[in-house]
């Protein structure tokens, strides 16, 4: 029996496309592997100018800087950020890297209550310090929800704050041409630091940073110490940004597949936490049935992996996602699963 993948980032199905693969290839020839160096030295290259220019292009942001893997941005972004301000305003569900940077850096944590503007404003307004930071995942990697980036740039517009979005599930796989929640909620380019990763929806590996040019040259500056990616790697995301923006049709039946998942899923009695992206978080009665879910899935050839995770404290959610090259066959495999469990 084939095994299909029900789980993981592959949002948009380019992992295996072979299109990014002989790009990579091609780049391995003509460049070899590894970078050898930092940005500043002798690890800089054309395609990592490339590739920076690119994504700043297709965030409409005036600059973009690359990290070898996105979980670094927490550490880069902080560091760089702690020269001018002490405190950060954070969802407190938000991903360990970042609240991992912002000790590292030692800033003073302050969480406000998940996805709660009001809760934010609230202490917003009884803060008397210095300009804060406000920060926030953009979709939350585990339960799928998308962050209120709306009332999160009004709110950092009004206190003067600065806000940093860590949209690495969303980036690529939301919003009208793929600029993640940030176009889907009407946030302008700029408005925020985007975190995003090259390893989810785009399918290929590394992170960035996309945002105001004078920020951003900081971040440049603060993550300078990492020998940056691979050349194969860079190519290969040069070449996955150009099919995202060619076959916007991908977004869409990732979209589609995820609503038949949930639409199954609700004909057996199972809630999700929410539809807004390719994320398919069940609620489920507790641990335990969670976890005999993901085996009953398994026997049937379906991955579908159950974990604890630091950030999400529901130990009832069993994480699934839809991705762009699920077929008919593989989602009608999912639904004869989920009634064979829950019959």
């Amino acid at each position: 029996m084939e095994r299909v993948v029900f789980a993981g980032n592959d949002y948009l199905g380019l992992a295996r496309d072979p299109r990014l693969a002989e790009a990579a290839c091609r780049a391995a020839r003509e460049h070899g592997i590894s970078a050898t160096s930092g940005r500043f030295f002798l690890g800089w290259s054309a395609l990592h100018q490339q590739l920076e220019a690119d994504l700043a292009a297709f965030f409409g942001a005036e600059a973009a800087c690359l990290l070898p893997v996105a979980y670094l941005g927490g550490l880069v972004y902080f560091h760089a950020m702690a020269e001018r301000f002490r405190t950060v305003f954070c969802d407190e569900h938000s991903h360990a890297n970042l609240f991992q940077g912002m000790r590292a850096a030692g800033l003073e944590v302050r969480t406000y209550r998940h996805l709660d503007a009001a809760d934010l404003e609230r202490q917003l307004a009884g803060y008397r310090g210095p300009r804060p930071i406000v920060a926030s995942d953009g979709v939350f990697g585990i339960s799928g929800e998308a962050a209120p980036a709306a009332e999160l740039a009004r709110l950092s517009q009004r206190f003067e704050a600065e806000l940093l979005i860590d949209d690495a599930h969303g980036v690529f796989a939301l919003g009208r041409t793929g600029r993640g929640v940030g176009e889907m909620f009407g946030l302008r380019p700029n408005e925020s630091t985007v975190l995003g990763s090259m390893s989810k929806a785009l399918g290929a590996g590394g992170g960035f940073f996309v945002g105001r040019k004078a920020l951003v040259e900081r971040l440049q500056r603060g993550s300078a110490g990492a020998t940056p990616s691979p050349l194969p790697v860079v190519a290969a995301c040069i070449e996955a940004l150009r099919i995202v923006q060619a076959e916007p049709e991908r977004r869409a039946r990732a979209a589609e597949n995820a609503r038949r998942m949930r639409a199954s899923l609700a004909s057996h009695g199972v809630g999700v936490v929410c539809d807004q992206t390719p994320i398919v978080a069940m609620a489920l009665r507790d641990e335990s049935e969670a976890a005999r879910l993901a085996e009953h899935f398994e026997a049937r050839g379906l991955v579908v992996r159950y974990a604890r995770y630091p950030c999400e404290p529901r130990a009832n959610l069993l994480r699934s996602a839809a991705r762009a090259c699920h077929t008919e066959e593989d989602l009608r495999r999912f639904d004869a699963a989920a009634a064979a469990f829950f019959s």
